[in-house]
């Protein structure tokens, strides 16, 4: 057998896999563990990033070696609407070349310092996730038990969810719209068929308040970009386009609803980058 058709094959049978223990409800909870740590570890390590990101204006040159040494302080920090749009929306979008600098107002007390400068003391999180194993272990195993106090019981709670919080469509109907040809998702072998759990506002942490259930559509075209308030048009035109193929698949006898539900009226069209979350972790 070919190399590609072998690839294939496997694909097929990873999505029929996923659809009959999607479809059963049957959740191996290794798989789910695996899961939730994984939240877990990226919600610290976008802590630590923009802790690191806010003694930079202090003029506090941190080495990745060294991030241990303020554990205690990563632990208290509170993390800001304006301190995460100001990492998103200014320090990642700067050119690095120009070396300009940027400014952080906390009440009044404003601070500059150079892109440059912060560059230099931010590790990426893949590198961040490397340590928890050795140097931040003590900072993880203390993180755990904060997280599962901020977020388990939401967790579980979101698992059980079977509607995208955007567009509404439920995942029996992306079963039925797989099953006749009406999806065109390349990666349906490990995305697609179940829900996702999405950060309202990105650049925050993994909390009860920020977070939903989102379709494997939804959720990538929101990214990082968009608030829910800013995303609300381009759901309801996904919407749209789901409604127009459920109903050329349905029939009278069809198990699955004819339409999705576009809410309108939803409390989540009122998030925006301003809006705070109740994420604190101290």
């Amino acid at each position: 057998m070919e190399l590609q058709a072998y690839k294939r094959l496997c694909c097929l049978v990873a999505v029929k896999v996923v659809k009959t223990l999607y479809n059963d409800k049957i959740f191996d909870e290794g798989e789910k563990m695996a899961s939730y740590n994984d939240k877990l570890i990226d919600s610290l390590a976008t802590r630590i990033q923009l802790f690191l990101f806010w003694k930079s204006f202090d003029g506090v040159v941190i080495k990745t070696e060294d991030i241990e040494k303020y554990i205690s302080e990563i632990e208290k920090f509170e993390i800001t609407n304006d301190l995460a749009n100001l990492y998103s929306n200014t320090y990642y979008q700067t050119d690095l070349k120009k070396d300009q600098k940027i400014t952080l107002d906390e009440n009044g007390n404003k601070k500059e310092i150079s892109i440059v400068s912060i560059c230099n003391n931010i590790p990426s999180k893949t590198k961040i996730k490397e340590l928890f194993g050795s140097n931040l272990k003590k900072l993880k195993d203390n993180y755990v038990s904060i997280f599962n106090e901020n977020f388990k019981s939401a967790y579980d709670d979101l698992m059980k969810e079977e509607k995208c919080a955007y567009c509404g469509i439920r995942v029996d109907q992306i079963k039925a719209l797989g099953e006749n040809k009406k999806l065109n998702n390349k990666r349906s072998d490990t995305r697609g068929y179940t829900l996702e759990i999405d950060r309202k506002l990105p650049n925050l942490e993994y909390s009860k308040e920020n977070c939903c259930m989102a379709c494997y559509w939804c959720n990538n075209a929101k990214t990082d970009e968009f608030s829910p308030e800013e995303f609300k048009p381009i759901a309801r035109g996904i919407n749209e386009i789901w409604n127009k193929r459920l109903e050329a698949i349905w029939k009278e006898d069809s198990s699955f609803k004819k339409e999705c539900v576009f809410d309108e009226k939803s409390e989540i069209w009122k998030i925006n980058f301003d809006k705070e979350m109740n994420s604190k972790t101290k």
